[in-house]
């Protein structure tokens, strides 16, 4: 077995591994968020129909919460983007090929990552019209490109 069969065997594994972690991880973090929006709106139900006024801090708590998930969203985001460029790696030395597809993949998602972390009570409105147009001129290259090498259908 050749070092280049070798290590994609290897990376195999070692991608579902990541990926079932990931999958696990990602379940917990949508079941806790879902329970504290849940929690969040049965309690101001229930004090709404009362009348009685949410508890200092409740709404700072919440945010809180949502920026905690913010950071967790872009730590995954981030472990995608590892995984992509171990992709890239391994298909070189496997098959001496650079696959162009899995760079426009990155820079999506490092830009889908960065729009995650954004504040956007603290960003400039030229920096989200920027972010938009790299959106774009991502998307239209990545069409192309798929147009120009006839992979439309294929994944």
């Amino acid at each position: 077995m050749s070092l280049g069969q070798w290590t994609v065997k290897i990376y195999g594994y070692f991608e579902k591994l990541i990926v079932i972690v990931l999958l696990l991880l990602l379940m917990l973090i949508v079941l806790w968020a879902t329970w504290i929006m849940t929690e969040y709106f049965v309690t101001g139900l229930y004090l709404g129909v009362t009348g009685h006024p949410r508890p200092p801090g409740a709404i700072e708590e919440f945010l809180e919460h949502a920026g905690i998930l913010r950071s967790v969203f872009g730590a995954f985001l981030l472990v995608l983007i590892g995984i992509e460029l171990l992709k890239t790696i391994v298909a070189y030395l496997d098959r001496h090929e650079f696959h162009v597809e899995v760079v426009f993949t990155v820079a999506m998602i490092a830009i889908a990552r960065h729009a995650v972390d954004l504040d956007l009570e603290h960003t400039s409105p030229m920096l989200l019209v920027g972010m938009g147009a790299i959106v774009l001129a991502l998307a239209a290259s990545y069409y192309l490109y798929r147009k120009a090498t006839g992979s439309e259908g294929k994944t």
